[in-house]
């Protein structure tokens, strides 16, 4: 379908889905923050789960860091779960490397510096 800037469009799809799923929404997010304290960081959590189905479903979550009396700070990332296995799908050493870069500088910048003990 063409597509220009000229409004909006109606699509209708009519899809019929059928799968088991071995893996409940609670339980993947535990897996993915798990992995994320160990992995990433202790401060990084995973958000809700979302169900993208494919040939192999998973839930999808994004995540983001949370700093003690700031909470919620920014969103790094997404982190998936095989919805029939439990396995996190690992992130690659550069995607761990660039968040852990990011959460650092958040963290530098929206925490007070701490004083020398004297």
């Amino acid at each position: 379908m063409e597509w220009n800037d000229d409004g909006p469009r109606t699509l209708k799809a009519v899809v019929n889905l059928e799968g088991t799923l071995s893996v409940s929404p609670h339980s993947a997010r535990q897996k993915a923050n798990g992995y994320l304290g160990r992995y990433v960081a202790m401060s990084i959590q995973a958000d809700e789960p979302i169900l993208v189905w494919r040939k192999h479903p998973v839930w999808r979550m994004q995540f983001g860091l949370s700093l003690r009396g700031l909470g919620r700070v920014a969103t790094l990332g997404t982190v998936e779960v095989d919805a029939q296995t439990r396995e996190v799908i690992p992130l690659s050493v550069d995607e761990i490397t660039h968040v852990q870069e990011r959460a650092n500088a958040l963290a530098l910048r929206l925490t007070p510096a701490a004083e020398a003990a004297v």
